[in-house]
């Protein structure tokens, strides 16, 4: 019996020993086929874009579609397509492709330029795939910097005179500037007013006499101007450079009009209302061509915003220094003539607001540039003593519509502020809207790795690139397995990294590490399409398959 019983309570253990086996067994097994399960659909692999990445395409494509190994979740994909200011350019409704493993937007015409293709999907078992790559469509200029905004560099000359401080010749120059616009604003303004129809007599004079001052002025601080610009851009060059600059270069040009303009400013009482029309219409013209204006693009679109700019200046200016010489002299008429001139100030200011922020954004990808150079220092000023000509402006009109006079205090506010209006003006116009890029130069040195990355011109478009690596020579002889460079824009949300194609080559530079060996790379192209601030990533992995991942960040503008 006893025997038995051991029997029974061995068997009953090797019951129970077998179950939690097989029980065991068939939680690996299941385990092991989650796991395998996983590994097969881990994430939806990108197979095929149109247009491809990093080409060149003579013409815009009609669409971007971009397609994936495996079926998407159709509700969370995102595509975006960007141009050179990161702007949108795809508003068409997205449509899903290969039985739902692509998706498509339709493009409007491109224009020439680079663009880059921003996707953002998840795949049907959950996983979320994100990428970017760039485009380029034509061949496009590259992007205004801030080199080609400098006068020095626009005749040939790769040094800069007038920006190390304010000493003697700066001073001089800023100050000929200045009067150079406040003769030619005063000039064209009060010619523009002289088209008035059913002006009296007090008016009429008022208006000969201050044009034919005004003309004298602007004829000298037009001499002054070209003079010292002309001393600024020659200073270390022979005379003959001069007569270079005058006849062989744009700017030169521009300064031979201008001074033929101003010989005839004196000459303008003594003619017609349409020949004044003309002369204005030329002056401003030829002024805002010869500004920043001319360096962006759409060309015609830049400079038409700047000659309107001009001409509601003008407007303004003229007419405030017309009705502060009627008030002078006969103070009734100075009324009647403020009631008139306060409509056209309104619709002038308007005018000057509305072109002034669209050539800004012209000029700049974004107003948060007003904070890195002195031109957007002295434009955020000029912006104030507007503000300030608006308040001055409005308690003058409600003294005009309570039937009194203009008061002479107000007015002369009023052009005082135009003064400084004028002084920030003929400062802001020489100094260059957009900040300098540098050269990126990286270097980083460690125990396990050496990493210096170079890229020029480190503008927006085209780039050179050159990646060198150190890795020590008991590794797989220092040889990488694997090296990435990646570019993310950090502050454009949802793009993520764009891929630059490295290419291994063999440079002359002696720059060894002992018991380090090196490998050297390059590329070139569009890989940093927008301005921005940017993020490089350098990923490397050794023979031993440890990955080390070196990042830096940068802005280029």
């Amino acid at each position: 019996m006893v025997f038995y019983s051991k029997v029974r309570a061995n068997s009953r253990f090797s019951c129970h020993q077998i179950k939690y086996r097989v029980l065991l067994l068939f939680v690996v097994a299941l385990f092991q086929a989650m796991l395998f399960s996983g590994q097969a659909d881990a994430h939806a692999v990108l197979e095929r874009t149109s247009p491809e990445a990093n080409t060149r395409m003579d013409a815009s494509p009609p669409t971007v579609e971009v397609i994936f190994n495996e079926r998407l979740d159709n509700g969370a994909s995102k595509l975006r397509v960007l141009n050179e200011s990161s702007r949108d350019v795809a508003k068409g409704k997205l449509e899903t492709i290969k039985e739902g493993k692509g998706i498509r937007i339709a493009l409007p015409k491109l224009e020439e330029g680079h663009y880059t293709v921003s996707y953002s999907v998840i795949s049907a078992d959950g996983h979320p795939v994100s990428g970017a790559y760039v485009f380029t469509v034509g061949d496009p200029a590259p992007l205004p910097a801030a080199g080609e905004l400098d006068p020095h560099q626009q005749i040939g000359h790769s040094h800069n005179h007038g920006s190390a401080g304010l000493d003697q010749q700066s001073f001089l120059l800023y100050t000929a500037r200045i009067l150079y616009y406040a003769g030619l604003l005063s000039v064209a303004g009060i010619a523009l007013w002289g088209l008035m129809r059913k002006s009296s007599p007090v008016v009429r004079d008022a208006n000969t006499r201050a044009l034919a001052l005004a003309g004298k002025f602007a004829l000298l601080a037009t001499m002054a101007y070209v003079f010292f610009s002309l001393r600024d851009l020659g200073q270390g060059e022979p005379l003959s450079e001069w007569g270079r600059i005058l006849t062989e270069t744009t700017i030169g040009k521009l300064y031979i009009a201008e001074l033929l303009l101003a010989v005839a400013a004196p000459l303008l009482p003594s003619i017609g209302s349409m020949a004044r029309l003309a002369w204005a219409a030329i002056a401003l013209f030829v002024e805002a061509w010869s500004g920043h204006a001319a360096v962006f693009n759409p060309l015609a679109y830049s400079i038409g915003l700047d000659f309107v700019h001009l001409l509601a200046a003008s407007i303004w200016s003229g007419g405030l220094i017309l009705l502060l010489a009627i008030w002078y002299k006969e103070r009734p008429e100075a009324g009647r003539f403020a009631l008139v001139f306060s409509k056209w100030a309104l619709i002038s200011f308007l005018v000057l607001w509305v072109t002034g922020i669209l050539s800004t954004l012209n000029f700049l990808p974004s107003l948060e540039y007003l904070k890195y150079t002195t031109w957007g220092k002295w434009l955020i000023a000029k912006a104030i003593l507007s503000l300030l000509v608006a308040i001055t402006a409005f308690f003058i009109r409600r003294r005009l519509k309570k039937g009194d006079l203009p008061h002479g205090n107000l007015l002369k506010v009023d052009v005082g502020l135009l003064s400084a209006i004028v002084l920030t003006v003929g400062i802001l116009t020489y100094q260059t809207p957009l900040p300098a890029n540098e050269q990126l130069k990286f270097h980083q040195m460690g125990t396990e790795m050496h990493v210096t990355l170079r890229v020029s011109p480190n503008t927006p478009g085209d780039n050179e690139f050159s990646l060198k690596i150190w890795l020590p020579e008991r590794v797989g002889k220092g040889v990488p397995k694997s090296v990435q460079l990646r570019m993310l824009p950090m502050d454009k949300s949802g793009i993520g990294f764009i891929d630059v194609p490295l290419e291994v080559y063999t440079d002359q530079e002696m720059d060894a590490f002992p018991d380090y060996t090196k490998t050297t790379y390059k590329a070139q192209g569009p890989y940093l399409p927008f301005a921005g601030q940017w993020k490089a990533q350098i990923r490397v992995t050794d023979a031993d398959d440890t990955e080390r991942v070196v990042e830096t960040t940068y802005r280029i503008y």
